[in-house]
């Protein structure tokens, strides 16, 4: 109920205009509609704000029975997001579709068909929230087309009981541009946050590729450092088989250099002899045979080649004995 008298409603068939001498009917923007979300908690606050002069009682339709958790929870996103609980002294709850016989008992106030019913509303808690918020300010009707009786009955019930309410304060819908301006910056943080979280879902998939091509990259270096682990440990085992090997044949040269020295030995010691033996003929004649001098020269070459040989010995122990030290 207002002062104005305009017709308002969602462009379809849910507008409502009926005029008295000092209200108006007023179908407000719906809830649970195809628009839907925050778009149709703006409309609903675009039209409050609109009414400049405030309203007089605010009628809160549910059909009978038929309320359940979403019912309850779209009451409290109203009243709480957008009316605010100033707007439960002047609201009433409007209970629909009661196709039982007693219609008319259960509007009369005090009445012990109404006193039962709501306390069978009572043990039902969503409807016992919403009753509880209004002080138990309810009426119930009934619109079924095919029973006109009982659509007057409905809308002399509805007639009633506004000229019986008489809220204290008119409610001033100036209070919601806070809620207006709250819910509009909102709909700016959602699609800030939408946009955000397209440019994160964007950075993930990179971060996914450059974890796969680092992830590629550290198997790639693994691979080359087992690589190089293996190539060194094969160069460390010829290296060891070299040095083994020129070990062998320098033991091997030592020892026939060794036989070669005895054999030597030998042959300066038959030399030795037959030189006492050549200074022993010398003595006893003076014509002395040169042909007696050949083994002598034959074992003189012998003892050189023997020097020359140990001298090479030598040079090949230094040249191991400086490698060893370099390993």
């Amino acid at each position: 109920m207002t002062g104005l008298c305009q017709p308002i409603g969602n462009r379809i068939s849910s507008t409502t205009y009926q005029c008295y001498s000092h209200s108006n009917f007023i179908d407000t923007p719906g809830f649970g509609d195809t628009r839907g979300g925050e778009s149709s908690h703006l409309s609903l606050i675009d039209f409050f704000i609109s009414l400049s002069s405030g309203i007089d009682i605010l009628l809160y339709f549910v059909r009978y029975g038929a309320m359940n958790s979403a019912d309850l929870n779209l009451f409290i996103d109203i009243y709480k997001r957008i009316l605010s609980i100033d707007a439960y002294s002047n609201s009433c709850l409007v209970i629909t579709d009661y196709s039982l016989p007693n219609l008319e008992q259960v509007n009369i106030d005090k009445s012990e068909e109404k006193n039962l019913l709501l306390k069978q509303l009572h043990d039902n808690d969503k409807y016992s929230y919403i009753l509880d918020k209004f002080d138990n300010r309810v009426i119930f009707i009934d619109v079924a087309p095919y029973d006109s009786k009982r659509r007057d009955l409905s809308k002399e019930i509805i007639k009633n009981f506004l000229h019986s309410f008489q809220p204290t304060n008119r409610f001033n819908c100036q209070n919601l541009r806070d809620a207006y301006r709250l819910i509009r910056r909102t709909q700016e943080m959602e699609l800030l946050c939408s946009d955000l979280k397209n440019q994160i879902d964007q950075l993930t998939t990179q971060n996914q590729h450059l974890t796969n091509l680092y992830e590629k990259q550290i198997r790639y270096c693994k691979d080359l450092e087992e690589t190089y682990q293996r190539s060194t440990k094969q160069l460390e085992q010829i290296h060891q088989q070299t040095l083994l090997t020129i070990e062998n044949n320098h033991i091997l040269t030592i020892e026939e250099m060794k036989q070669q020295e005895l054999r030597i030995r030998d042959d300066v010691k038959q030399v030795r002899q037959q030189l006492a033996e050549i200074e022993h003929d010398m003595e006893r004649s003076l014509t002395f045979n040169v042909a007696s001098y050949i083994p002598l020269i034959h074992i003189i070459t012998n003892i050189i080649e023997l020097n020359t040989k140990r001298r090479i010995t030598q040079r090949i122990r230094k040249i191991l004995h400086s490698k060893k030290k370099g390993l």
